[in-house]
């Protein structure tokens, strides 16, 4: 952060992440701040005991709720106390015999395509609107793939 870095993190998985309580879990992710948050809906409602998704805008300033086939959730608010702006994002269904990665491939897909839009000078919706058009296009690609991996580039 000191250079400028950005923070992001996935609350995967619910069950190492809550090993020593929900208390405990979530002082760990005030600490790191994250710059952007992301969780299953299945994550985030173990994260915050069944309260709204709203509720993660208080440990990042945007939150990425991941739905797989059902798409997903943005949650951006600009300062604590403000209004947050939520937008849902279809996805289109991919057959697929193993999903394993395919959190990851989104979670990349949105964070390059966000920083890309910023890096270019989109105002933050539109930044986050071509990001969390992106993150489900990387991870449909990664779960056509026949290769464990995706390639570079």
């Amino acid at each position: 952060r000191e250079r400028g870095g950005l923070v992001s993190l996935d609350l995967a998985s619910s069950g190492p992440l809550l090993a020593h309580g929900r208390r405990a879990a979530r002082e760990l992710v005030a600490a790191l701040a994250p710059d952007v948050l992301f969780a299953t809906a299945r994550e985030a409602d173990a994260f915050l005991g069944g309260y709204g998704i709203e509720g993660l805008l208080d440990y990042a300033p945007i939150v990425v709720v991941k739905q797989g086939s059902r798409g997903a959730s943005v949650l951006s608010r600009s300062a604590p106390g403000e209004d947050a702006e939520r937008f849902e994002v279809a996805a289109g269904t991919v057959s697929a015999t193993d999903t394993t990665g395919a959190g990851d491939a989104f979670d990349a897909g949105f964070l390059a395509a966000w920083l890309i839009a910023r890096s270019a000078g989109h105002a933050e919706p539109v930044a986050l609107h071509r990001a969390v058009l992106a993150g489900p296009r990387t991870a449909a690609r990664h779960l056509r793939s026949s290769r464990p991996e995706l390639p570079a580039g």
